[in-house]
C-alpha cells in the first residue's frame, strides 16, 4: 500500500539553469566561483519562495522548483511563470554586478515551466525528500534545456492557465529527449499592465439582468459627482470579475476608470493593487524604468498636484534623483511615512476627481495586504465628499481584509454602499451560457443540461468544463454536438482552484473532507464516524463546523439521521483528487464496513451504496452479492428497469471475476426477469 502521505496533485514545476558558468572556473579561483554561482541560485530560491513556491533540489548550477506542492493555489501557474521571470530579472542584474567585479561576461539563465498531475511523496532514507514525479516534471527540465538565455519557455498546458495576464509567443513542437510525442512551447515575452488586458470576453453575459441593473444605477449616481462604493460579493468563478468589466464598459466616456489588482501571492509590494490604479493613470507598464516613471508622473501631475510628487514616486519605488532637492519622508519614522502616502494617494484622486467622476476598481479585495485594505478605507471615506466611485470583488471570506472593508462600509457608508450578492445562473440562464460557448453546430439539448447541472451555475466552471471537452475530444460531432465523456471531469483549471479550497484547512479537517468524500457528495454523520474511528466525536463536529464555515460542505438534514453534502458537485471531485488509489481503497473499504455496521437491521435500504463501496475497494466477490439482491429486491418491488441494470452491473463483475457459475445465474435470472416483463 501507498504511504498515507503520497498524493495525486496537479502541480507547476519550474527548473532553472545558470548558462555560461562553465569557464569560470578558469577565470577565478574555486571559492570565488563558488560565490558567484551561490549568489545566483539565492537570488533564484528566493525569487521561487516569494510567489509561494517551494525548491526541491539544488542542481549544481540549477534549480528544481515546485509551485502546488505542498499546498495548492489557485493560480500555481501565474506564480511560477512569475518567478521565473523574476529570476530572470534578478540574474540578470546580478551578471552586471558580477562582471563589474570580476570581469565575468557571459552568465545568464533560461528557465523551463510546465503544468501537469504528478504523484507526490516522499523518496530516501537518511534525509527524505519531497518529489513529484511524472511526465510534467519530465517536460518542464527539457523545456529549461530548449529555452534561450534569458528568457522562460512553458509549455502549452501552463501557457492555457495563463489567461491573458502574460505576452506569450509560439516556438512550436519541441523534439525533447525520452519524449515519443513532441511539445508544444511557448516563450513568455513579459506581462501584461493592467490597462494592456481586454477584460471582455466573446461570450455573452447571460442571467445577470438583475446585477447589471444594480450596477448601472450606481454608475449614474457617479457620473452624476455622487461618490459610490460597490461590493461585488461572489464565490471564485461565479462572475464578479465578468460583471466589473461590464461596468467599465457602460461608464466608457462618462468615468475615468481605473484599476488594481490584488494578489494571493507575496510578490506584490505594500498598497499594491493602489498602486496599480496609479500605474494605470499614468499608463505605464510593470517593467517602466524609474527614470521614465518619474517623468511620466512630472508630466501628468499639474498645479498644486505637483507638490504630491515625492509620495505618489514612493509608492511606484522611484528613488530620489541624486543631487535634487532634500527627500521629504527621508527622515520621517515609517508610521509618519505610511500616513503620508495614504493623505498623498487620496489628495491625488481628489485632484483627479476635480475633472470628472473617477472610478476606481479593485479585483480580489480578499487577497489585499493590510497596508491595501488601510488605503482602500480612506478611498471610502473619500467617495462620502468627492465624485469617486471605489468599485470591489471579493469573495464571501470573512476574517479578510476584504470583509473587514466590507464590514467598515456597511457600518460608516451604508448611505453610499451597493452590496450586490452575485449567486449561481438560474438553469435556463447556464444552458444559455452552454448553447454560446458550443462550437458551430450547437450543444445538443441533453449535453446542455449535463453541462448546466454539473456546473451548477457557476459560469467559470462551466467554461472550464467546455473548454477541458473540447480539448479532450469529449465532445463528439454528430448532428449537433454530443458528450461523450463521463461527467466527472475536472479541468486542470478548476483543479487548482478546489483543491486550494481543501489544501488549506487544517490537516484533521482535510483528512475528514477527503473521508467523507469517498463515502459520497452526500454523507451520513453515523457513517462517517464509523469510517474514521480513531477520530473522537467532537474532534469530527469541529471538523464538520469548519468545513461549513469554508463553504465546502452544508448541512442537508438532520432527519431521519443527521447528514450533510459537499455544496458544489466539482467540490467534492476535488477533494477526492488528490487520493492515491490506494488511499481511496482503503477509505472505500472502511465505508463499506461502516454501512454493514451503521445498517445492520436495514441493509436493504444501502444494497447499491454497499456495492459501489465494495467494487472501489476491489472486493467485488462481496460486490457482487450485494449487486445481486439489489436486483433481486427491485424486482420484487416491480422496479423492472433497476432490476435490469443492476442485474447486468453484476454480470459484469461475474466477468470480471471469471465466475461462470454466477454469470449462468445472472443470465438466466435476467432471462426470467424478460419473459415476467
Amino acid at each position: 500500500m501507498a504511504p498515507a502521505d503520497d498524493e495525486l496533485r496537479l502541480i507547476t514545476a519550474l527548473f532553472a539553469d545558470i548558462t555560461g558558468s562553465t569557464g569560470l572556473g578558469e577565470r577565478l579561483a574555486p571559492d570565488e566561483v563558488k560565490a558567484v554561482i551561490g549568489e545566483c541560485v539565492t537570488r533564484m530560491s528566493r525569487a521561487v519562495e516569494e510567489f509561494g513556491g517551494i525548491v526541491q533540489a539544488y542542481q549544481g548550477d540549477g534549480i528544481c522548483a515546485y509551485f502546488g506542492v505542498p499546498l495548492a493555489h489557485e493560480d500555481d501557474p501565474e506564480r511560477a511563470v512569475r518567478a521565473g521571470l523574476r529570476i530572470v530579472d534578478l540574474v540578470g542584474a546580478y551578471a552586471r554586478e558580477a562582471e563589474a567585479a570580476w570581469g565575468v561576461t557571459g552568465l545568464n539563465v533560461r528557465v523551463g515551466v510546465n503544468s501537469g498531475r504528478a504523484a507526490v511523496g516522499t523518496v530516501g532514507a537518511a534525509d527524505p525528500q519531497t518529489v513529484a514525479l511524472g511526465d510534467a516534471t519530465n517536460v518542464a527540465a527539457r523545456l529549461e534545456s530548449h529555452a534561450e538565455p534569458g528568457t522562460v519557455l512553458v509549455g502549452d498546458a501552463t501557457a492555457r492557465r495563463l489567461r491573458g495576464r502574460f505576452v506569450v509567443e509560439p516556438r512550436g513542437e519541441l523534439a525533447v529527449k525520452g519524449r515519443q510525442e513532441s511539445v508544444t512551447a511557448w516563450r513568455v515575452a513579459g506581462v501584461h499592465a493592467p490597462s494592456d488586458q481586454d477584460t471582455t470576453r466573446a461570450t455573452p453575459t447571460v442571467g445577470r439582468e438583475r446585477e447589471l441593473a444594480v450596477l448601472g444605477g450606481a454608475l449614474d449616481a457617479l457620473a452624476a459627482g455622487r461618490g459610490q462604493i460597490v461590493m461585488l460579493v461572489g464565490d471564485a468563478g461565479i462572475g464578479t470579475t465578468r460583471l466589473l468589466a461590464e461596468a467599465r464598459r457602460a461608464g466608457r466616456g462618462r468615468i475615468t476608470w481605473l484599476e488594481g489588482h490584488a494578489h494571493g501571492y507575496g510578490g506584490q509590494a505594500p498598497f499594491g493593487p493602489l498602486v496599480d490604479v496609479l500605474r494605470a493613470w499614468l499608463e505605464v507598464g510593470p517593467a517602466e524604468p524609474p527614470l521614465a516613471l518619474r517623468t511620466r508622473l512630472r508630466t501628468r501631475l499639474t498645479g498644486p498636484a505637483l507638490e504630491l510628487l515625492p509620495e505618489l514616486a514612493r509608492l511606484l519605488s522611484v528613488p530620489p534623483v541624486p543631487g535634487s532637492e532634500p527627500d521629504p519622508l527621508a527622515e520621517l519614522p515609517a508610521a509618519a511615512v505610511g500616513e503620508r502616502l495614504r493623505a498623498a494617494y487620496v489628495s491625488w484622486l481628489d485632484w483627479l476627481a476635480g475633472s470628472g467622476p473617477v472610478a476606481v476598481a479593485l479585483e480580489d479585495v480578499h487577497w489585499a495586504d493590510p497596508s491595501s485594505a488601510e488605503l482602500a478605507a480612506e478611498v471610502m471615506a473619500l467617495a462620502d465628499r468627492a465624485p469617486v466611485g471605489l468599485f470591489m470583488t471579493l469573495r464571501p471570506e470573512p476574517g479578510t481584509s476584504g470583509w473587514s472593508l466590507r464590514t467598515q462600509a456597511l457600518a460608516d457608508f451604508a448611505h453610499r454602499l451597493t452590496s450586490i450578492e452575485v449567486g449561481p445562473l438560474s438553469r435556463d440562464a447556464a444552458e444559455e451560457l452552454a448553447a454560446a460557448l458550443a462550437p458551430a453546430g450547437g450543444l445538443d439539448p441533453a449535453t446542455r443540461r449535463t453541462l448546466a447541472e454539473v456546473s451548477e451555475g457557476n459560469p467559470l466552471f462551466l467554461e472550464e468544463l467546455m473548454a477541458r471537452l473540447r480539448e479532450t475530444g469529449g465532445l463528439a460531432h454528430h448532428q449537433a454536438w454530443t458528450l461523450t465523456v463521463p461527467r466527472n471531469v475536472l479541468p486542470p483549471g478548476l483543479e487548482g482552484l478546489l483543491v486550494a479550497r481543501i489544501d488549506h484547512l487544517a490537516p484533521e479537517v482535510r483528512r475528514v473532507a477527503e473521508a467523507a468524500a469517498v463515502v459520497g457528495r452526500v454523507f451520513p454523520r453515523p457513517v462517517l464516524n464509523a469510517v474514521l474511528p480513531d477520530t473522537p466525536g467532537p474532534v469530527l463536529d469541529a471538523a464538520l463546523a469548519s468545513l461549513i464555515r469554508s463553504g465546502i460542505v452544508v448541512e442537508r438534514g438532520r432527519y431521519p439521521e443527521l447528514s450533510y453534502e459537499f455544496r458544489h458537485g466539482l467540490l467534492h471531485e476535488a477533494a477526492l483528487s488528490t487520493l492515491t488509489d490506494a488511499r481511496r481503497a482503503e477509505f472505500h473499504r472502511a465505508a463499506a464496513d461502516a454501512y454493514e455496521s451503521v445498517y445492520a437491521d436495514g441493509l436493504d435500504a444501502h444494497l447499491e451504496e454497499l456495492a459501489h463501496h465494495l467494487a472501489r475497494a476491489h472486493d467485488l466477490g462481496r460486490a457482487l452479492v450485494y449487486l445481486e439482491r439489489g436486483a433481486e429486491r427491485a424486482a420484487g418491488l416491480g422496479a423492472a428497469d433497476e432490476a435490469s441494470r443492476l442485474w447486468l452491473r453484476a454480470l459484469r463483475t461475474a466477468n470480471r471475476l471469471d465466475d461462470t457459475e454466477a454469470a449462468e445465474r445472472i443470465r438466466a435470472r435476467m432471462g426470467a426477469g424478460d419473459e415476467a416483463g
